[in-house]
């Protein structure tokens, strides 16, 4: 775990129950109408494209990860080798289009800052090509991937959003499907809006710090069945 963290940057697993470490990545593999979610893979050409893509100007923006082609393989297999997060390439029609990560909120930095549990999950998008924007396809994708992780994820009653504060845009297509605003955070140099889609008849979580206790890890337990 420790030799990943580096190349993780807001990977946060210390102090986390065990149990909480030990609940699976996120789900992956995946179709949606046209639209498929694949994990990426390591040996076929997927790093060095989503290298140039998080290179180009409008996803650097965004993500602020544009980085070398080593720091994008050592991202990319860390995150294989953990529980915390899973690399996605989006393909339409059988077009790679976007690059994704899902990834368990609570062993995420933002999850120090709202009373995450350990099957919440969270995602970053970023479209490849500026032609595929302002056609509602990032809209689209939200709304099948938080039905997605709420089908296929049992355990997980929130799926949380965390885009810049003052990104109107990306907080109105999140609104739209249905999340709701937690509340306004700073973390590291950013200043973000916390938004969370909760499963039907689960209370809305709160801003503050996540419970991470050896009663949290038993109750877990009994969450997960």
């Amino acid at each position: 775990m420790n030799a990943t963290a580096p190349v993780l940057p807001r990977y946060t697993p210390d102090g986390l129950p065990a149990s909480w470490l030990a609940v699976p990545p996120p789900p992956t593999g995946f179709h949606r109408g046209e639209l498929h979610f694949r994990e990426a893979r390591t040996d076929n050409g997927d790093i060095e494209m989503i290298c140039e893509w998080m290179n180009r100007p409008h996803t650097a923006k965004g993500w602020e990860y544009d980085w070398p082609l080593e720091r994008w393989d050592a991202h990319i297999r860390a995150q294989l080798r953990t529980g915390y997060s899973r690399p996605v390439v989006v393909e339409r029609h059988g077009r790679p289009i976007a690059y994704m990560e899902f990834y368990r909120m609570a062993q995420d930095i933002v999850g120090h800052h709202y009373q995450a549990r350990p099957h919440d999950l969270s995602v970053h998008l970023a479209i490849a090509d500026l032609a595929d924007t302002g056609q509602g396809l990032g809209s689209r994708i939200i709304g099948d991937i938080t039905e997605e992780f709420l089908e296929r994820d049992p355990a997980c009653d929130a799926v949380v959003f965390e885009p810049d504060a003052a990104n109107s845009a990306s907080r109105k297509m999140i609104e739209n499907n249905g999340a709701s605003l937690l509340g306004e955070v700073k973390v590291r140099h950013r200043h973000i809006a916390l938004y969370v889609r909760v499963r039907d008849g689960q209370p809305l979580p709160r801003i503050g710090q996540p419970v991470r206790t050896p009663s949290a890890d038993t109750d877990t337990d009994t969450d997960a069945g």
